[in-house]
């Protein structure tokens, strides 16, 4: 049960990414204002995302996005032409050059990562380790995470459904992490296909619909893998 008529009762989590950035918000209340000016509580400060944005209210049990004036905003891709929505989680919010997403919490996604795990030796090297979960939480490096790898600092990917998987770098002053060739210092949006590298391993990214790990052959053949394939996402 909600602790005051102003909380909600779902785990409900906003993703925004902001050119090359990725924040995250934990929506609590049933009011959350987003837009550049300092008085919001999410404040967005690109020069695309008008003062008073969109207000994103929690109304009998669902979310709905309400434009403030005349700011434009898409849905899922398509131009909002009514001044509110109703939403759902998985749904793309557009404002000018930034995209919102809101998606639920909890520990299991519908979508399943899968990382090939290679020691750093030749690339012909069969991987000596596969890793497939559809946790909405993943962490690698150091036990106790949930992919143990020895010696490296510990790192998350954030799962939580199609088109939102996020990678999440060590602490401040722990390994490098790089993402195809490129140091990871903030959250960053993850793919499938992507490579991940650290000290001493390479892992390569297959993201696929969760129904893949209902038997352990789906996981075995490269063409089987294929029929579990997510289309990118739009």
């Amino acid at each position: 049960m909600p602790d005051s008529p102003d909380a909600i009762s779902v785990d409900a989590n906003l993703f925004i990414e902001v050119r090359d950035r990725v924040y995250r918000y934990r929506v609590t209340g049933a009011v959350t204002s987003v837009g550049s000016a300092r008085d919001n509580v999410v404040r967005i400060r690109d020069d695309s995302v008008t003062q008073h944005h969109l207000l994103l209210t929690w109304v009998d049990g669902d979310f709905f996005m309400r434009r403030v004036g005349d700011s434009p905003a898409r849905l899922n891709g398509d131009a909002v032409e009514n001044y509110s929505e109703e939403l759902r989680f998985g749904d793309v919010i557009g404002l000018g050059d930034v995209r919102i997403r809101l998606l639920e919490g909890g520990r299991v996604a519908d979508t399943a990562v899968m990382l090939l795990v290679h020691p750093r030796v030749e690339e012909d090297v069969r991987p000596w380790q596969v890793f497939v979960s559809r946790g909405t939480g993943l962490t690698f490096g150091e036990a106790p995470a949930t992919l143990p790898l020895g010696g490296v600092g510990r790192s998350t990917i954030e799962n939580l459904g199609r088109g939102a998987q996020y990678v999440v770098p060590p602490a401040k002053g722990g390994d490098t992490l790089q993402l195809n060739g490129t140091d990871v210092t903030r959250r960053r949006v993850l793919k499938d296909g992507d490579v991940l590298g650290l000290p001493g391993y390479i892992l390569h990214v297959r993201v696929l619909r969760g129904e893949v790990m209902e038997e352990a052959e789906n996981l075995l053949w490269p063409e089987t893998l294929r029929r579990f394939s997510l289309p990118e996402d739009a």
